[in-house]
This record gives structure tokens, sequence and C-alpha cells, in this order.
């Protein structure tokens, strides 16, 4: 039975035994949103026009008999000045090259990298490109000194502490004389505002779907001071938390639009990254803060990704040991390997619910789990790029050492933040708001300190 994995292993297996395919200059997959394929070519100079039909009639027999209904004819040649020619030459255009088409042989199993050059691909996605994206990763604005660090904390697995770490170190930066911006992206259950006790008439939401339709952003009425942290520390925390919930707000929820600008632009920006660029430029003139926390949604949505891979200087990744949560570790740093190059990255890993230091044994065991596991992911998916001197394992300078953070009932259940303020500001919270502050540290300016858009 074909299936969605393996049609395009066998798009490629198919093409490469066809006589003459290996004399095309290019080929190009292109797989649309329901899954199915359609294939390009580019003839070789060499191939003459007669030898093209006939080679494009055995591949469309051969696709339709291995893929099925997986296969979308006709296959498209460049050679043809019609507008199926001028539609292939722009797909051609549009798409990325290849370079790990491989299949596996029937034969013997293994598993055949076909020689580079040749394939494309184009994908045709409805959402998580920015999940998928290779793009290197470039936030609003460079890391340099006398602008805001852009700080995400993400978990991929709801509930393990991770609005509660942005509390705790949005509070630490506040009692030192800092002033933060924090928001609220976790646009689909937020939660921030009503954690730091600040209420507003309008939210993060409302200035998106406010941009989507006149270009503009307004922060009149969507900040508010983290109450809940005392007068003092509440005047030095900006909170823009995502909006009044109701049926209003399903309303402009339902509105956002992750999708690419245009068919074949897929690293163009989305309309809601636009949106939240802006929001960080306005924020970042009129609030000047020396610091903004992104609440991330948790999960593979696209607000996580793009607040992971399109606009944090610093990534905070929360997790916690367990088999699930190791599962979804792992493809956040493939995703974040794809976009962010080793040198490049800056993260911690918070080790969250660990076992309480009156169980040493315990605890022991798990921190030894889970700096392996997270070593692992790392070293598959971000150290491979070190040719020699990778980070050691016991490394915590290097991104995948895992901060500690003990389980504590009191801070799964409490009535307000105040009450909870000395295990907030805990020697383990304060190692974890150390470590970020390190990785928030400006690079040197190269001569170019431009907004990056």
């Amino acid at each position: 039975m074909m299936t969605f994995d393996l049609v395009l292993p066998t798009l490629v297996r198919a093409c490469e035994a066809q006589p003459g395919f290996s004399d095309l200059e290019r080929a190009c997959a292109v797989r649309d949103l329901r899954g199915r394929v359609r294939l390009v070519v580019a003839p070789g100079a060499r191939q003459a026009s007669a030898d093209v039909e006939v080679l494009v009639r055995g591949l469309e027999q051969a696709l339709d008999a291995q893929l099925g209904r997986y296969f979308a004819a006709p296959i498209l040649t460049t050679v043809r000045a019609d507008e199926a020619g001028r539609l292939a030459r722009e797909v051609l255009h549009a798409s990325r090259p290849w370079d790990t088409a491989s299949y596996e042989d029937p034969a013997t199993g293994r598993q055949i990298d076909v020689a580079p050059g040749r394939w494309r691909v184009l994908e045709r996605r409805l959402s998580k490109e920015v999940w998928l994206a290779r793009a290197p990763s470039k936030p609003p604005w460079p890391l340099i000194p006398d602008v805001p660090s852009i700080v995400t904390f993400y978990s991929f697995k709801g509930g393990v502490g991770r609005t509660t770490a942005l509390a705790s170190c949005a509070w630490q930066l506040a009692r030192e004389g800092r002033r933060v911006a924090a928001i609220d992206l976790d646009l689909e259950a937020p939660g921030l505002g009503a954690l730091l006790g600040a209420e507003t008439d309008r939210g993060v939401l409302d200035a998106i779907v406010d941009h989507l339709a006149t270009g503009d952003v307004d922060i009149d009425g969507l900040v508010a001071p983290a109450q809940a942290l005392g007068v003092e520390d509440a005047a030095r925390v900006d909170v823009l938390p995502a909006g009044r919930l109701g049926v209003g707000y399903v309303e402009k929820l339902a509105r956002l639009d992750f999708a690419a600008v245009g068919p074949w632009e897929t690293d163009a920006m989305t309309p809601v990254e636009a949106a939240l660029r802006a929001l960080l430029r306005v924020i970042k003139k009129k609030l000047r803060p020396d610091a903004i926390l992104l609440d991330a949604r948790a999960g593979l949505h696209d607000l996580a990704g793009l607040s992971l891979h399109g606009l944090a200087h610093v990534d905070v990744l929360v997790t916690r040991a367990s088999e699930q949560a190791h599962q979804g570790f792992d493809l956040t740093v493939q995703a974040l390997g794809l976009r962010k190059p080793a040198a490049e990255l800056r993260s911690v890993v918070v080790h969250s619910f660990a076992p309480s230091k009156s169980a040493p044994a315990l605890r022991a065991a798990e921190r030894e789990q889970m700096l392996q596991r997270s070593y692992e992911s790392f070293d598959d998916y971000v150290y491979t790029a070190y040719t020699e001197d990778a980070p050691a394992l016991e490394d915590e300078t290097a991104a995948h050492f895992p901060w500690m953070i003990s389980q504590d009932p009191d801070l799964e259940r409490f009535a307000s933040i105040s009450a909870v303020k000395d295990k907030l500001l805990s020697e383990e919270y304060q190692a974890l708001k150390r470590r970020i502050d390190a990785l928030c540290r400006p690079e040197q300016p190269d001569g170019d300190d431009e907004e990056q858009e």
C-alpha cells in the first residue's frame, strides 16, 4: 500500500530507474496540500525534444503504476512555450535544492542517496512552515548593546512550568531595577496576564488583527503593570496579556493567517509574523524595556515555532524527564538546528519537576538521564557542525546542559503569585536566570546596527 511517507522515495526510485532520466538537467517534485505529487523536469542540453517526450510518457506510466492516486499527471516540462511551460519554469525557480533525495533499494534494502544537483523539491503546506524552514533565523533586531534581548520560553508539553519560569525571570529582573516587557503569545490558552495580575482592555491578539487590517500597531490599552509582584516591582514589568476572553476573542483568533502570502513564497513572511515584528518594534520604542520575555504556545503550533525560530535571541526550552517530553524535545532541537547554526544558537534547557533534594538518589538518577538525553539530541542535530572540540557532556555553558527546577507542590497550585515569592526567587530559579543573563550578553557590533526585517 502506498502511504504519505513512501511517496517521495518511491517517486525518486521510479525516476532514477527510467532510461534517459539521468540526462535531465533538473527534476522537481511538487507535493500539494493533500500530499499528491507532480513532477516538473528541465531537459539537458543534449536531449532532443522527441527523446524528452518519450521519457515523459514512460515516467507518467511508471509513476501512475507505483504511486496510484498520489501521482498527479501530467508531467510539466520547461521546453514548452505555452502556459504549462511557463508554470514549469516558475515552479523550478521557486523550488529549493533537494540534497537529501534518496530511496531504498528493493533488492538489497540499502539506502541509496542520489547524486546531488539534479533534484529539487517544492512543498505546499497550509501551516507549520516556520517549523520546517531552513532559512537562518532573523530576530527583529540584532542583539547589540542598548537594545532589549528577546527571550522565548517554550515547552513541547503544557503544564511543565514554562510560564512560571518566565514569571520568576521577570520578577528577578525587576528586583534588579531592570525594565521588562512580558508578552503572552499562548493565544489559544492564555494565562500570563492572570498570573501576573495584569488586566487590560485589549491584548496581543487585538494588536495582531488590527495590523492585519490596517498595517498599524497601537499599544494603547494593551499594557498593564504586573500588579501581583507588588507595587515597586510591578512598575518595572509591563505585561501584554493575550486579550479579553469571550466569543469576540475566538472571532479574532479565527482570523489569524499563518500561511505564506503566495503559492510559491514559502520563505515569505506571514501576516502574523509581520504583525508581531511590528508590535515588538513599537514595544522597543515606547516601553524601552531591557528585556522582552515571550510566553510561547506549547507544542508544534505556528506561534510557538515563530517565537522560537523567528523572533527570539535566546530560547528557554522547558521540559521534564518523561518519554513524551523527551520525544517532543528531540523534535524541537532538530527544528532549531535547521534554523540556528551551533555557533549562533543561544539556548538553555530547563529540567522542570525534578525530584526534590530530599531524595538525592532519585534526583541524581533523573539528572543523569536528562543530561544524557539532552546531549544526544543536541549532538544529533546541532553539534554535528563541530569538526572538533564539541561541548563536553558536563559543560554548564553548553546549550544541552539542563538546569534543574525541583518539583514543588506549592508551585503547582496557588491563589496568588505573591504567596510563593520565596519559591520563585529560590537559588534554582536564580541560577537559571543567571544563565539566561549570560546568553543575553550583546554581540559585538559589526558596523551594521540597522534593524533586521
